[in-house]
């Protein structure tokens, strides 16, 4: 069940597993850096924690498929926001209590970015800003791995 990704010239460059936290969860996935040796690839860096759709990066914490304010129009539209949450009351998701689990999905954020064609026709689409550059490639395979293979 895990996934690598590869560079084209076949260098592996991540490996996606849906193991986090030592369980495997709903809407969730954990990103690694693969170190190159002599004949094969060793697991590095942790650089990507996708929990229940949460994730944490350069101190702020990001939800996938999250309505954005300003855009509760556009939640019938078909496109999922990853928005940063700005005013979440959690330093690392340790903290969270399960109530909290429960309802993150009132939490609404700035948009960040967005998924569309989360289906097997049309293929898969992410717009990232800038701050989530240095993961865009394991958060891209993440949102089609977590959305469009269900």
């Amino acid at each position: 069940m895990d996934f690598v990704i590869r560079s084209i010239s076949g260098r592996e460059l991540f490996l996606l597993t849906p193991k986090v936290d030592g369980e495997i969860r709903p809407f969730s996935i954990a990103a690694y850096e693969l170190e190159q040796s002599d004949s094969s690839s060793k697991i590095g860096n942790q650089i990507l924690k996708i929990k229940h759709s949460l994730f944490w990066h350069n101190g702020s914490f990001y939800m996938m498929r999250n309505l954005p304010e300003g855009r509760v129009s556009d939640h019938l539209s078909g496109t999922g926001f990853i928005s940063r949450l700005a005013n979440f009351p959690f330093k690392n998701d340790g903290e969270i209590d399960p109530a909290t689990w429960q309802r993150l999905h009132r939490y609404r954020g700035i948009e960040v970015g967005e998924m569309s064609g989360l289906g097997s026709t049309g293929g898969h689409k992410v717009k990232l800003q800038p701050e989530l550059k240095d993961i865009g490639i394991p958060l891209s395979a993440a949102s089609y791995l977590i959305y469009a293979m269900g």
